[in-house]
């Protein structure tokens, strides 16, 4: 049994969808309800405000999973010190019961933003020194070094993933993606700042779950921290012109603001590749995917 916390948004949703496909038995935990409707037989909705560590713990007790793949996450916060506290005692709270409850597998889902916004336009590997300049790519830092120290003391067999870009249906978080298709869809410009020329690694998120299954299958990950991404990397500019082949929108390439300059995050993905990863979407698949979800919610 595979648990899932935050199961109710966008990534957790998804995932959620693709091992409940596969026939594996899923619970999910998170304070909201869930995005959707999943077969009864293979789903299960636990409700738990997670930075209860009361509550967590009792909840594993009673659910008694094999695998944990760890999602949850503040996001949207205004009050630094809120969401650093917050997002600690929700990843503390997740590991110490996992050890308590023996768990044999468990992904701590970190990002790509732990790396920083990087000025070389080279792949970044998973050896590079992190360098986080927001609030998010730090506390998601503060989180896999939590997750490090209890795989050292405590044993807890996790592997830490760094997304790069995740995108596809039931995108609801305010990324760049989601930011150039709601200007598409509603036919306005799409505005790109430093003339589009920032490039990263787009990553259709039934990719991210794909890499999730096989690593849930393969021990010798254990103590791995590993990139995910598509392994292709497209600017800003290319990714928004595929936008508009599929959704026809017109795109405004804008000078710099203030302190910004183009920055490169991508990764070569070979650490995964060499576990048997073979991404199935390209940009153009996964968005129109993705368009299509987002046209059906707009009726």
């Amino acid at each position: 049994m595979i648990l899932i916390t935050g199961s109710s948004g966008f990534i957790g949703t998804n995932v959620t969808q693709y091992f409940v496909d596969k026939g594996r038995q899923v619970v999910g935990i998170d304070l909201a309800k869930p995005y959707k409707d999943f077969p009864k037989d293979l789903f299960t909705f636990h409700k738990c405000d997670l930075t209860d560590r009361d509550a967590v713990l009792k909840a594993f007790e009673e659910l008694s999973p094999k695998n944990v793949v760890h999602l949850a996450f503040v996001t949207h916060r205004k009050d630094v010190y809120g969401e650093f506290f917050d997002d600690a005692r929700i990843t503390l709270g997740i590991l110490d019961a996992a050890v308590k409850c023996h768990v044999e597998r468990f992904i701590l889902m970190s990002s790509s933003t732990v790396y920083g916004l990087r000025t070389v336009d080279k792949p970044v590997t998973e050896e590079e020194k992190p360098n986080p300049k927001g609030t998010y790519g730090k506390a998601k830092l503060m989180a896999e070094l939590m997750a490090r120290q209890y795989l050292e003391a405590e044993n807890l067999p996790v592997t830490i993933f760094r997304g790069f870009e995740i995108y596809g249906p039931i995108l609801t978080i305010p990324s760049i993606v989601r930011k150039l298709l709601d200007r598409a869809v509603n036919k306005e410009p799409m505005q790109l700042f430093c003339y589009g020329k920032q490039k990263t690694d787009f990553t259709y998120v039934e990719d991210l779950c794909q890499a999730m299954d096989i690593v849930l299958r393969n021990s010798k990950t254990i103590g791995e921290t590993i990139n995910v991404g598509s392994g292709k990397a497209y600017t800003y500019g290319e990714f928004a012109n595929t936008i508009s082949k599929l959704l026809p929108s017109k795109i405004e390439l804008l000078p710099p603001r203030p302190s910004e300059h183009p920055f490169y995050l991508y990764s070569n993905v070979e650490k995964l590749k060499a576990l048997g990863f073979k991404p199935k979407y390209d940009v153009e698949e996964g968005l129109k995917k993705t368009i299509d979800w987002m046209l059906k919610q707009n009726g």
